[in-house]
């Protein structure tokens, strides 16, 4: 059985040796250290205009000297991800050695997205990649293992008015609108209002124990199943993190061809719910429940078997149903 430390070690592999330009890079940057500061005899004072306009300056002969082959600079983060390279370099924890500080990073990383705040006329969209039996084995055992070689991933697109009001969903192969309370149905949905007040671990569990509305989902499935604010979704993953019993999944995950970190929690004694991180960037990709023991008693599952594997492929604001942004 291995540790956590074990586990991240073989996932992560050995640290790369440093070019012996990046050792000369450090030591002169340690003998900079070591020399004493001079204090200025003068400062100059620049006004707010001038200022701005030698900032350009600076940025346009940087881009120059890229240009001519000088010193690499790095891309502003994109709006759905963090840059690869940025977010390997500066993690907190370049080298996570338990659950938690794998999902400090993961709050870290979504902490750098773009965001702005939706109208309450707008859409979330939110699309999956969601893994499921032959519809007739579904039927017939709804709640059994996927088949191996025959479950097959089936898009899933979504459309959720900001007010809680218009839902939207592909049917085969058409735009089907529903507004609450026609033909006598109604959704749930958790209201605006209830997850703008969720930017702290504290937060969350407050509104775990008397939610908005009398709506609730739990913390994992707003991770995945909704579009949220940064702030938010930073803070789901440091509430996940004080939970007791998270743990990183010894066993290998390739979700989509994207080498991931599983997190998660073990319930009814076999079975683990867990959320996937790129592990690279720390994004959050999707989701599983595996079991990772056989079931006692007269159940059927066994060690290995997989219930439920879902890929998140987007989550954005968009104006209006039909749109993925």
């Amino acid at each position: 059985m291995m540790d956590e430390i074990s586990i991240l070690r073989e996932t992560f592999g050995p640290d790369p040796e440093p070019s012996p330009a990046a050792e000369q890079r450090a030591l002169k940057a340690l003998r900079g250290r070591m020399t004493p500061r001079t204090r200025a005899p003068w400062r100059l004072r620049v006004p707010v205009g001038v200022g701005v306009a030698m900032a350009a300056a600076v940025v346009a002969a940087v881009a120059i000297s890229n240009a001519d082959g000088g010193t690499r600079v790095t891309p502003p983060i994109s709006e759905q991800r963090p840059d690869h390279t940025q977010a390997v370099a500066t993690v907190p924890h370049l080298r996570p050695v338990n659950a938690a500080q794998v999902l400090e990073n993961a709050a870290w990383t979504v902490e750098q997205e773009k965001w702005t705040d939706p109208a309450p006329t707008d859409f979330m969209y939110v699309e999956t990649q969601e893994m499921r039996n032959p519809p007739a084995y579904e039927q017939k055992a709804p709640n059994g293992a996927l088949l191996p070689g025959k479950a097959k991933y089936r898009k899933v697109q979504s459309w959720n008015r900001i007010d809680g009001q218009v839902q939207a969903s592909m049917r085969n192969g058409k735009l089907d609108v529903r507004r609450q309370g026609q033909d006598d149905t109604y959704f749930a949905f958790v209201p605006w209002s209830q997850i703008v007040k969720l930017t702290t671990p504290e937060a969350i569990a407050s509104y775990l124990e008397r939610p908005e509305g009398g709506v609730m989902a739990v913390p994992d499935a707003l991770a995945g199943q909704y579009a949220l604010p940064p702030e938010v979704k930073a803070a789901i993953f440091r509430y996940l993190a004080r939970q007791p019993g998270m743990k990183v999944n010894p066993d290998a995950v390739n979700l989509d061809g994207h080498p991931a970190i599983g997190l998660g929690r073990v319930t009814e004694g076999y079975l683990s719910q867990e959320l996937l991180f790129d592990k690279q960037t720390y994004t959050l990709i999707g989701e599983r429940l595996i079991a990772v023991e056989d079931q006692r008693g007269a159940g059927d599952g066994r060690k290995g078997d997989l219930y439920r594997q879902v890929i998140y492929r987007k989550a954005a604001i968009v104006d209006r149903p039909g749109e993925t942004g």
